[in-house]
């Protein structure tokens, strides 16, 4: 039986939905049910609907949310409605080293997950603009620490 596992992305120019779409064929593969939600297409109830999520961001400008994800954004970093203690999480940050703020937005949604209770599974990874090789080292991070976990629950 599969399980499902929500992934979110929020993206400028399609990266973070790339990191996204290798995280669900990963997912795929492992015996998860993955759902993709882009962060302009939805709000932050979704988080309420599962267990596990993976949060992948890029950053626009200075560490700022991708355009259109605005309002998920605020939903969970600046005015959260509810707790998420049922949660386990894990973010991918997409930025560029050369703005002060570098990933600012994953560490944003990355704290504010731990502050309304969620749990982080694995430790968030921040992405320079050469980020394929630090992408795919944490979707095998990820999917390690859930295939232990589901080895012990068995």
């Amino acid at each position: 039986m599969s399980k499902p596992l929500l992934i979110l992305f929020g993206t400028f120019s399609g990266n973070s939905e790339s990191c996204a779409e290798k995280a669900a064929h990963m997912a795929r593969q492992r015996g998860y049910d993955p759902v993709l939600e882009n962060m302009m297409d939805t709000s932050s109830d979704v988080l309420r609907q599962f267990d596990t999520a993976l949060l992948i961001t890029s950053t626009y400008g200075d560490g700022d949310p991708p355009d259109g994800t605005e309002n998920f954004y605020e939903q969970v970093v600046n005015r959260p409605r509810f707790r998420l203690d049922h949660l386990r999480y894990s973010v991918l940050a997409l930025g560029d080293s050369c703005y002060d703020r570098f990933c600012q937005c994953g560490k944003d949604y990355d704290e504010a997950l731990e502050a309304q209770g969620a749990t982080r599974f694995h430790a968030r990874v921040d992405c320079d603009i050469d980020y394929d090789e630090p992408c795919e080292a944490w979707i095998e991070g990820v999917f390690a620490v859930l295939a232990e976990e589901r080895l012990q629950a068995a």
